[in-house]
């Protein structure tokens, strides 16, 4: 099987650039409510990925920590996945091995028995990667949700009212399932936009 590598370094720059290019504004703040936008916004899109779990009080999300090792080993041109948590997965300036699924872990520390464990699982798979000098290696979360939530909720305090657009919750599978998903949320709030506008 063949199929393409999105390398997020590169990737969500260059989406970045594509919103700004194309008018997009990007402030930052810390946002403690989804009002702290109202009468700013007529809609706000929440895409905040583990800050969904505060922001919107969501019980349902949980984080899930990975931990991958990056070689370099420029004779790999083929990625390889097997069932017990082994990624293989060549780059333009290295290698990509994992990894860990560990939820409700939300140590940022490389674990050195979970180094340790990756390498002995990818060395089984591949051996030619043993020799390969460690280029950097990386911890963080993703943030999981079953089933990731995608739906136009109208959110009420008092008088005030918020239309917000939720989009988050895919796990490992974000970039992955981003453009799917996206089009999907857009497609929700037309339709909601539509039908309020009748009423």
């Amino acid at each position: 099987m063949s199929t393409l590598i999105v390398e997020c370094r590169k990737y969500l720059p260059y989406l970045t650039r594509e919103f700004t290019r194309k008018g997009g504004k990007i402030y930052e703040k810390h946002v403690g409510d989804v009002f702290d936008f109202s009468g700013t916004f007529d809609v706000v899109a929440n895409c905040t990925g583990l800050g969904a779990s505060s922001l919107c009080n969501d019980k349902q999300f949980t984080p899930v920590r990975g931990q991958m090792v990056r070689v370099i080993a420029p004779w790999l041109k083929h990625f390889y996945y097997s069932d017990e948590d082994c990624y293989i997965i060549p780059g333009v300036e290295n290698v990509v091995l994992g990894g860990t699924r560990q939820k409700n872990n939300t140590n940022l520390a490389i674990d050195p028995v979970d180094r340790r464990g990756i390498l002995e699982r990818v060395g089984r798979l591949c051996p030619s990667l043993k020799v390969a000098p460690v280029d950097e290696e990386w911890a963080g979360l993703r943030p999981e949700r079953t089933p990731p939530r995608i739906e136009v909720e109208n959110v009420r305090r008092g008088n005030e009212r918020m239309v917000v657009l939720h989009n988050y919750g895919h796990g490992g599978s974000g970039v992955t399932l981003s453009w799917g998903a996206s089009v999907h949320a857009v497609r929700l709030l037309k339709n909601y936009l539509e039908t309020s506008s009748k009423l």
